[in-house]
Order: structure tokens, then sequence, then C-alpha cells
């Protein structure tokens, strides 16, 4: 028997290592890019675009806030109306206990009284602008609402300081 000859195994090794080497010549589309893809271009912790929806306007609830602004307007009235007689009782208020200190007493229980309608307002414009602030609403509904919210504030704290000055006189 003849010796295996030296360079036998050498074209089986070189038929290997071709059909390697092809493997890797393969067309590149086949293959995902190893290039930075958009997604992995973004900041991961930025805060994403949101579009506020459109939402249509809502006459009732315009109809509210002006129904609600309306009745604090009255109880701005009606405070003003008492107000007036409590405020020269005030001032004519004698010592506590005496008939016109009484007689102021109930005058400016009478004012206060008229401060219901302005802050029963003032609470449920809270309420309506609470209950819409947790569902969509219009931009311009809403700032009515707040606009009602504001001159009832005010309306309310006017009379506030009219009615602790009042007490303060009586008090002297």
């Amino acid at each position: 028997m003849a010796p295996p000859h030296p360079h036998r195994g050498f074209g089986l090794l070189a038929l290997l290592a071709a059909a390697a080497l092809a493997g890797g010549c393969r067309a590149q589309s086949d293959f995902p890019s190893l290039a930075v893809r958009p997604i992995e271009a973004q900041d991961p912790l930025a805060e994403p675009v949101r579009t506020a929806p459109v939402v249509a306007s809502e006459p009732a609830l315009r109809a509210r806030a002006a129904e609600l602004l309306a009745l604090a307007r009255r109880g701005e009235a009606a405070f003003d109306r008492a107000y007036r007689p409590a405020a020269a009782a005030a001032r004519a208020a004698g010592a506590p206990g005496s008939e016109s200190w009484v007689a102021a007493e109930q005058a400016l229980s009478r004012a206060e009284a008229e401060r219901a309608p302005t802050a029963a307002a003032l609470a449920d414009l809270d309420a309506l602008a609470s209950e819409r602030a947790a569902l969509p609403t219009n931009t311009e509904d809403f700032a009515i609402i707040r606009a009602a919210i504001e001159e009832a504030q005010t309306l309310a704290r006017g009379q506030q300081q009219r009615y602790d000055a009042l007490r303060t006189m009586i008090r002297r």
C-alpha cells in the first residue's frame, strides 16, 4: 500500500476554507444595519410631545358659570343693602349690652346672612372647576369658569373685609 499523499488533506482543508469565506461574502441587505436607529437617537428621559384634544365648547357649562356668578353678584347687592344700616348702627353702638349695641349686633347679623349667596356661589364654582379639571374641557369654557371664580372671590373678600371692619367697630 502506498503512503498517503502529503497534500491530500490539503485539498479538503482548502475546500472547507473556501466555503467558510464564501459564507461571509453574502449580500449586505440580508443583515440588519449596525447604524444607530432613530429610536436609539432619542433621549429616553425626554417628555413625549402630547397634543391636547380638541374639545367642543359646552354652552350649558358656560351658562352654569354665568348663573353662579349672577348669584354671587346678587349676594353682593344684598350685602350692600344690609351693610349701610349695619355700618350706621355700628357707628352708633354704645357699650356692650346697651340697646344701641344690641341693635348694631342684630344689623351686623343681617349683613352677615346676606353674604351666604356669594359664598355658596363661590363654593359651587370651585366644585365646578374641580369637576371639569378631571374631564376634557374646552379651554375657553374653563377660562370662563376661572374668571367667574376670580370675580366671586373678589366679592367675597370685599364682603369679609367690610364685615370685619364693622365687627371691630362694635367691639371698641
